[in-house]
């Protein structure tokens, strides 16, 4: 058995769960399966089930910060909107997915669900917003592209990155056209 155990394990534990299997194989004892420890650890970090929930999903939006704080390097708008979608490469989509169906059932989770949707979209429409458009080509090309990320966590388990990376890059094309900016040159497939 492992020695030690640090609060990111059981975060990253759970994330794997997620991913595997959905939220309803997230338990305190699939957790102390997956990482060879006793429930004595968990209560090191965690007081309960509900305090490890609270954190996970504080984890979860702290993710998400990391990602808008990489994406506002770049000064150029669509620089920032490429890495965006280079980031989104990096999301653990298949426990999203999970993430999302727990929220039917969980008004905390469908909370910490929707803050964090909010504010991706936030940066993805002040990534676009730069771009000259027009304030409702902003709101709806911004729409558009978290739907794109949303519709793929959903539609296919598991994600594939490669498909969600071109159908990102071709909301990011129609943001350049509707902005009248010449499309980039790229080779044929």
């Amino acid at each position: 058995m492992p020695q030690y155990v640090s609060r990111e394990d059981y975060y990253a534990a759970a994330v794997g769960i997620l991913s595997a299997g959905g939220f309803r194989d997230l338990t305190m004892t699939a957790l102390h399966r997956r990482l060879k420890v006793s429930s004595g650890s968990f209560y090191n970090w965690f007081r309960s089930w509900p305090d490890f929930v609270q954190q996970f999903l504080g984890h979860w939006t702290d993710y998400t910060e990391q990602i808008a704080s990489r994406a506002a390097v770049p000064q150029d708008a669509l620089q920032r909107l490429d890495l965006l979608r280079e980031l989104a490469r990096t999301v653990p989509h298949d426990a999203e997915a999970a993430i999302r169906a727990w929220g039917t059932v969980d008004p905390v989770v469908a909370a910490a669900q929707r803050a964090v949707d909010q504010r991706r979209l936030a940066v993805i429409e002040a990534a676009v917003g730069e771009v000259a458009l027009p304030a409702a080509d902003v709101t709806e090309l911004a729409e558009l592209c978290l739907s794109v990320v949303i519709g793929s966590q959903l539609m296919h388990k598991p994600v594939d990155v490669d498909a969600l990376d071109r159908h990102l890059a071709g909301v990011i094309d129609l943001v350049r056209v509707r902005a009248g900016i010449p499309l980039p040159r790229r080779p044929r497939p």
